[in-house]
């Protein structure tokens, strides 16, 4: 028998901001910014944040501006 997989309650989960950056790549980043990646395309990034899911962290937004992976 399997284990029953944890899933991380709603109220803690990570949220995934997807959007361009400035030069016009596709880009997902972990709200906490600890976790993204830069993409060719919208699907790639939204692949990525998928598969984030799949591990029990969060969901995705639009970004309302030009994202930044670093400060």
């Amino acid at each position: 028998m399997f284990p029953a997989l944890r899933q991380r309650p709603p109220e803690t989960a990570i949220e995934f901001f997807v959007g361009r950056d400035a030069h016009g790549f596709w880009a997902a980043r972990g709200a906490g910014g600890r976790e993204g990646g830069l993409f060719v395309s919208r699907d790639a990034a939204m692949k990525f944040v998928r598969a984030a899911r799949l591990r029990g962290q969060g969901v995705a937004k639009d970004a309302p501006t030009p994202i930044e992976l670093w400060k």
